[in-house]
Formats: structure tokens, sequence, C-alpha cells
């Protein structure tokens, strides 16, 4: 275990049981979630997807039916800023 890694632990170590479990959870969640991602970008239906994709974006830009992202306003649901 690198020392990084070993300090974060002793540090979770001193939370209550319940913020440890919390984040634990965290953690399995994000190796979970890479591990899904690992899988998709090696399947080698994904190229096929991904360009497939493209050209529908490329079509959608092309036929006006695209807006341009300003700041973070499409994180929000608010499409009025």
């Amino acid at each position: 275990m690198i020392d990084d890694l070993k300090r974060a632990v002793d540090r979770v170590a001193q939370q209550p049981e319940q913020e440890q479990a919390y984040i634990a959870q965290l953690i399995i969640e994000v190796l979970e979630s890479d591990a899904k991602w690992a899988a998709l970008f090696a399947d080698p239906r994904t190229p096929k997807a991904l360009e497939a994709l493209w050209a529908e974006a490329q079509q959608e830009l092309k036929a006006g039916r695209t807006e341009e992202i300003k700041g973070d306003g499409f994180l929000t649901l608010d499409r009025t800023a």
C-alpha cells in the first residue's frame, strides 16, 4: 500500500463508524464505476458506437439544432441564464 493511501486509511479510521462506512461505500462505488468504464472502452463495439454518436452530433450541428455552452449553465436546469 502506498504511503498516501495509508495516511488516508489512518485518517478514516479516526472517524465514527458511520462515517467510515460512508467513505468505504464511496471508494467501492468509484472502483466499480472505473471497472465498468474500462469494460466499456475495451468492448470492440465502442469505437463504432462513438463514431455513430459523433456523426449524429455533426448532423445536429449542421442542421442548427445545437447551442453554445456558456459557463456552467449546462449544469443547471435554468436555461434562461
